[in-house]
């Protein structure tokens, strides 16, 4: 066994196809079958049912694939430690972010981390909360952005900002000619939300006044942009979370309207495995966070963020 077969076998798992994985980590798609083999003969057990598509990895296969990113992960902090502080801010970094922070947030976020941080090789994967919690404990991730309280052993979550809800409304609905909006008066049935997965739209439905009639037209979408088009050419309204207002067009503005009295909203937190690696880069990128709902809010957008934890 060698670190190389390690990481192929990572990349395999990550790519779930042999050809994609091969040409990943540079080799043909025999020669990575070849080490893979060799692999699953020194371990005596079978780690990928090869006849699935796309490839699965077994039951074991799972428990070695996340035991060979923590050996992985410890050569790195080796070679991390050698180099000094700044050497934990080089190589690779893979965050998650929830899509309904990822078009908002990460436009503004990213560049502010590659001026600071040049050395780092930024992955990042718009991800369901669920699946960032996964990929955390797994090792595929390093660090994630979510806007749910979350507790799971061996995470850590630090909150960065708390941000408020707004009404996105259509001209043509009742409530468009209130300066206000209180939650309770927002009927679910007139509502666009997200589909079932997305933890904004659990949020919503719990701001919203309880449905009392039928949807005209129900629909399941994932993308806030979605959402405000289905305003705009549908009608009704929808809730938006303050991010989503950072880069919404000057005349989109006039469709929005707070709600009062104010509190229905989310806080955006942080969230790590205890001990990564990239911990250090992880807690810089939510001061980055942090810094810019800052800065944002104090230019009239955004509430006021969090003291750090």
């Amino acid at each position: 066994m060698n670190l190389d077969q390690l990481r192929y076998l990572v990349a395999l798992d990550e790519e779930r196809h042999f050809t994609r994985a091969a040409e990943r980590v540079f080799l043909t798609q025999p020669a990575l079958s070849i080490q893979i083999k060799r692999l699953e003969e020194e371990l005596g057990v079978v780690l990928f049912h090869r006849k699935k598509r796309p490839l699965e990895p077994t039951e074991v296969g799972e428990q070695v694939i996340v035991q060979a990113r923590k050996v992985l992960e410890e050569v790195e902090r080796l070679k991390a430690l050698a180099r000094g502080e700044e050497g934990f801010f080089q190589g690779p970094f893979r965050l998650g972010v929830i899509p309904t922070l990822a078009p908002y947030l990460l436009p503004r976020l990213l560049p502010r981390l590659r001026v600071r941080f040049p050395g780092l090789e930024l992955s990042v994967r718009e991800e369901p909360t669920p699946s960032i919690l996964q990929g955390l404990v797994e090792g595929r991730l390093d660090a994630g952005l979510i806007a749910t309280e979350e507790e799971a052993p061996g995470l850590e979550v630090h909150p960065l900002f708390r941000e408020a809800f707004l009404a996105y409304v259509s001209p043509e609905h009742p409530l468009y000619a209130r300066t206000a909006i209180h939650p309770l008066e927002i009927p679910l049935e007139d509502t666009w939300v997200l589909a079932e997965g997305h933890c904004f739209r659990e949020q919503v439905l719990a701001a919203c006044r309880p449905g009392q009639g039928s949807k005209g037209v129900e629909f399941q979408s994932g993308d806030l942009e979605t959402l405000i088009r289905l305003v705009e050419e549908v009608g009704g309204l929808t809730l938006l979370p303050e991010v989503a207002i950072w880069t919404l067009p000057k005349p989109k503005k006039i469709h929005l309207r707070p709600l009062s009295p104010p509190g229905a909203g989310r806080t955006v937190y942080l969230i790590l495995r205890q001990g990564a690696l990239k911990r250090p880069v992880a807690l810089r990128l939510g001061e980055e966070g942090r810094a810019l709902a800052l800065a944002l809010q104090q230019s009239g957008h955004g509430e006021k963020p969090l003291s750090k934890s």
